[in-house]
Formats: C-alpha cells, sequence, structure tokens
C-alpha cells in the first residue's frame, strides 16, 4: 500500500480533493455544528512504514493549565481518554496535538475505524481544551477517548 492509495481512498469516503505536498496531505474537519475546527495532517513514512496522523488542538488555555495537563496526561495512560492517540504539547508552536502512528494497511483497511476515531477524538479534545475553566462547573475533559454525539458527524474540507 502506498501512500497516494491511502490518499485515494481518503478522497473517495470523505468526497473531497485532497492535495498532497512532500508526502503530506492537510484538511480540516468541524464537528456537527460546525463550532469546533481541527487541522488533521496526515504524513506519509514509509521509510519507517508507517503514517503519521497528526492534529493541532490549540493552545493551553492562558490560567489554570496545571489541572488540564494533568487530565490530559491521565488520558494518555493506556490510551484512556485517547482512543489510542498520544496528545503532546507542541513546545515551539505552543499548541497541544493528538497524534497517532498507523500502519498504512491499517488506516486503508480501516478509515472509520483508525481516521474517523482519531478525528472524533481530536474534536472532542478541541472542544474540551476551549472550553476549560479552572475551577468552574465546566465538565473535564474526556477519560474514555470521547465521542461526539452519535450522528453529529463532522465536515472534511481540504487546505
Amino acid at each position: 500500500m502506498v501512500f497516494k492509495d491511502i490518499v485515494a481512498i481518503l478522497e473517495r469516503k470523505f468526497n473531497v480533493e485532497l492535495a498532497v505536498v512532500e508526502g503530506t496531505t492537510v484538511f480540516e474537519v468541524a464537528d456537527g455544528d460546525g463550532a469546533g475546527r481541527v487541522r488533521v495532517l496526515v504524513q506519509d513514512e514509509s521509510e519507517r512504514n508507517r503514517v503519521l496522523l497528526s492534529a493541532d488542538l490549540g493552545e493551553p488555555p492562558p490560567e489554570g493549565s496545571e489541572k488540564l495537563f494533568r487530565t490530559m496526561l491521565e488520558a494518555n495512560n493506556l490510551f484512556s481518554g485517547t482512543a489510542g492517540a498520544t496528545l503532546a504539547l507542541d513546545g515551539r508552536a505552543g499548541t497541544f496535538r493528538l497524534q497517532r502512528a498507523a500502519l498504512p494497511e491499517e488506516l486503508a483497511n480501516d478509515v472509520d475505524g483508525c481516521l474517523v476515531s482519531f478525528i472524533e477524538t481530536a474534536l472532542t479534545w478541541r472542544r474540551a481544551i476551549e472550553d476549560f475553566r479552572p475551577g468552574g462547573d465546566a465538565d473535564e475533559p474526556p477519560r474514555d477517548g470521547g465521542s461526539l454525539d452519535p450522528g453529529a458527524g463532522f465536515g472534511m474540507f481540504p487546505v
């Protein structure tokens, strides 16, 4: 399975045209109501027999981040709140990221299970980070990998 085959599968699945530049395709997804948007990168690393999925989740809140950081670290523990991905802080960009490495065949043969789950988890965490208020009544970020309201879905937009 080569990367261009994976891109073709994604294009058919989501009915979009994706550009590939230097082994990477980028698109944005928005949750069902269009309020939350996440930029997703799908990167070819065939020399390592993998495809990298990465989503920009936004910047940490300006204050009270300690509780959010702790919750995110707990979610990383055995992937209990990330659906098999890893939450990270990009020190150079100062933004949170959700990342996952997948085998090319895994991604190509199970787009719904692999990529759709990744997108839903990214949208859930993006919303949780945006809504996070220290000491408030807001719900904490999800601990179960998160999922969008069934049927709400998401929209995909090429960048």
